[in-house]
């Protein structure tokens, strides 16, 4: 059955169990991959955000062996999860349940624009940045190569997406479409292994950027533009993630099924 469960006893003390309140006990698996704790634990992406493990390109790790490439405490993570997962001051949606046309409006209307809009906005900045500072901060020089390659592979990424996926992902789900769907270079397995293969490159980049900025640490000379320029490359990065993770881990997975379901009933 499903391994993150509330369990309402007190006497078995499990390897990752927290006290949620008195009584209850929230147990969760650390043999779990992230990708399934991030679908069934409400917040959890939050989490995995602060500790930096990866729950979109690296989704496929057990809790255990991702709390263990960032050397985070696993028993902190499962606490914090437990945790996060206990309050209901912050509603989320379970974009399991919503239809795939609905996901896409929300993965474009929210992720996409807000991509486009920091890109547009992050480039003169950066700019800004480096002629200030790039001289006693090389780093940026580099940053800056890396933050325009990555730009231009979202930008055609997305124009892809947009064009020519989704819309045959929306058709997908309409069954008075069904009978007449336009073959997509033989079906959905192809674009989309190529999407996640750009997803990985763009996270290979987000990591590279945190790496060259020492996880974005402004040094005590910089200036507010330079500041402002690591606050928002932070809070991009943390965006690709929950968008890559709506693309990756629910969203692909669901279309790739409903076409299996619908070749399998003609």
């Amino acid at each position: 059955g499903d391994r993150v469960t509330l369990v309402t006893e007190r006497a078995r003390a499990l390897p990752l169990c927290f006290g949620i309140e008195e009584g209850i006990m929230m147990n969760i698996d650390p043999t779990k991959t992230v990708r399934e704790i991030a679908l069934e634990l409400p917040n959890a992406t939050h989490i995995f955000e602060r500790f930096k493990i990866d729950y979109c390109c690296g989704g496929d790790k057990s809790l255990s062996e991702a709390c263990q490439a960032v050397g985070a405490d696993p028993r902190e993570v499962a606490q914090s999860l437990a945790e996060a997962s206990g309050r209901l001051d912050e509603p989320s949606v379970d974009f399991r349940a919503v239809s795939l046309a609905d996901l896409i409006d929300h993965i474009v209307a929210k992720h996409h624009a807000y991509t486009r809009q920091e890109m547009e906005r992050l480039g003169p900045l950066f700019q800004k940045v480096c002629a200030a500072h790039g001289e006693k901060h090389p780093e940026l020089l580099a940053m800056r190569e890396v933050f325009g390659q990555m730009c231009a592979e979202l930008e055609a990424h997305m124009f892809k997406e947009e064009r020519v996926l989704f819309p045959y992902i929306i058709k997908l789900e309409r069954a008075d479409e069904r009978d007449s769907l336009p073959p997509l270079f033989g079906g959905l397995s192809n674009p989309v292994r190529v999407m996640i293969a750009e997803h990985d490159s763009s996270g290979e980049d987000l990591r590279k950027l945190r790496r060259l900025s020492a996880d974005y640490a402004a040094p005590d000379d910089a200036c507010t533009s330079y500041r402002v320029l690591y606050r928002s490359l932070e809070e991009l990065e943390r965006d690709l993630h929950r968008h890559i993770h709506l693309e990756n881990n629910i969203l692909f997975p669901r279309a790739l099924k409903l076409e299996e379901e619908i070749g399998a009933a003609k």
